[in-house]
């Protein structure tokens, strides 16, 4: 399969359906399924991206696939396209390739060049779930460290990891989810410094479902949380 690398943050903004158009510095007749893969330095400093990092709540990866687009358009820059491309304004000089249908793979390391260039297809598997897709957990699964059962908690899906060699997506939690935590497990979450917002689950432990809030009710329902328990959270 076609290849390009595109520095951090714009891979993940793509991944992420956040960036629908990239700016090129050069033009393409490709069109169709094309592999976004992650340069090795990114866009901004150190300092910076850390911020941006903590503003997604990620950390991104260097150097790897990370999901397949199908490349719809290639054409100047144009007005209008700023907002698509996340940019302040357009670049004249500029050319727009403008993606849709963003499909996630399970990362691997893939070492990059200035324009196109070719990846082995064995090498590639695509997640059942797009990025930030409503998910639900299937009856049984549990936390066994945490001895909870997960049947039914909802979230949506984020990054994907490979986890002793298996792809493992990480599900943040809804704004209900959230509130069905036990306080014990919050506690231990706080002192052994775990992620209580979502959990790392196999891709046959979850299941297509329906939104049941907003992202903004998620972070409401986390700071309520925070806010409720400050002996826990030392707020």
């Amino acid at each position: 399969m076609k290849a390009i690398t595109i520095p951090q943050p714009y891979a993940f903004e793509i991944l992420s359906g956040r960036k629908t158009i990239e700016a090129m510095e050069w033009d393409s007749l490709h069109r169709g399924d094309i592999l976004i893969c992650s340069a090795r330095k990114p866009a901004f400093s150190n300092e910076e991206m850390e911020e941006i990092e903590d503003e997604y709540g990620t950390l991104f990866l260097y150097g790897h696939a990370l999901c397949i687009a199908r490349l719809l358009e290639v054409r100047p820059m144009r007005d209008g396209d700023e907002e698509r491309a996340l940019m302040d304004e357009i670049d004249p000089d500029a050319y727009s390739w403008i993606f849709e249908d963003i499909r996630p793979v399970v990362p691997f390391p893939a070492k990059g060049k200035r324009e196109f260039f070719e990846v082995d297809d064995s090498l590639l598997t695509v997640s059942p779930f797009k990025f930030n897709e409503p998910v639900a957990v299937k009856e049984g699964t549990a936390a066994q460290e945490f001895g909870v059962d997960l049947s039914g908690w909802r979230g949506r899906t984020a990054e994907i990891y490979k986890e002793e060699g298996e792809p493992r997506i990480r599900v943040t939690w809804d704004s209900l989810s959230l509130k069905m935590i036990p306080l014990s497990i919050l506690e231990r979450c706080e002192k052994e410094g775990i992620d209580w917002t979502g959990a790392l689950l196999r891709f046959s432990q979850i299941e297509s479902s329906q939104a049941r809030d907003t992202v903004e009710d998620v972070q409401e329902a986390i700071e309520e949380i925070m806010e409720n328990n400050p002996s826990i959270f030392e707020i």
